[in-house]
């Protein structure tokens, strides 16, 4: 049962910070564009920056524990952690944060998707 809940967690919070990531840029751009007070704007995006490095980094790390975790569990695959890994690095990357994005939504579908196997094992 601990296994299917992990699954259930990388999945979920795949989605989000997936999804977030995925729409970061938009997110910066608007509140740049739209604001009055440079000033004011630039602590905002930098604390963004700084707060979306760290849950790009919780990924990573998410991603590697998983990978260790799920190695010899013939019910998933490795493929949703390897994207894991590999959106977080992406997504490090200035200006790629929206393709790691997506990578890790993809990831994070395949954890989903995956849940089926451990209702019809257990």
């Amino acid at each position: 049962m601990k296994t299917k809940t992990l699954a259930q967690i990388d999945g979920i919070i795949g989605l989000i910070t997936g999804i977030i990531l995925a729409i970061l840029p938009f997110v910066i751009v608007m509140i740049a564009g739209i604001s009055e007070d440079e000033d004011a704007a630039a602590v905002i995006v930098g604390m963004m920056f700084i707060a979306f490095a760290l849950v790009k980094i919780a990924i990573l790390i998410l991603g590697i524990l998983t990978l260790v975790y799920y190695k010899d569990d013939k019910r998933i695959s490795l493929a949703p952690s390897i994207l894991f890994i590999v959106g977080a690095v992406v997504s490090l990357i200035p200006f790629l944060g929206w393709i790691g994005g997506i990578v890790i939504i993809i990831g994070a579908a395949l954890y989903l998707s995956s849940l089926k196997q451990f209702q019809i094992q257990e």
